[in-house]
């Protein structure tokens, strides 16, 4: 049995957008690309602070969060998510760490 793999994904708007901007294409990026995806458990946007963001998605599987970040890198439904962040100060050759699960609660 494969573990639940959790991804905590750091958002900082880009200049001139607003929370109302990224919600609204956080919505659209979950009913275009998110849910169409095989594995994704739970996603979960929240605000850290004025202008910051996590987005926080939990996968059935290493190889589920793989084959859905491998995805992501052509979808243009991801693209126009990502056009909501500041993504100056950010390696995006970089791995997105990922976090495996040792106990969920209800």
């Amino acid at each position: 049995m494969s573990e639940p793999i959790t991804v905590l994904a750091p958002i900082k708007l880009a200049s001139g957008k607003t929370e109302a901007d990224l919600l609204e294409a956080s919505s659209r990026f979950q009913e275009n690309f998110v849910s169409h995806q095989q594995g994704v458990l739970r996603r979960e946007l929240v605000r850290t602070a004025e202008g910051e963001y996590l987005d926080i998605v939990q996968f059935r599987s290493m190889g589920d969060a793989e084959k859905v970040m491998e995805a992501e890198r052509t979808s243009p439904d991801c693209m126009e998510f990502f056009s909501m962040m500041d993504l100056s100060d950010v390696d995006m050759e970089a791995e997105m760490p990922m976090y495996r699960s040792l106990a969920t609660y209800t």
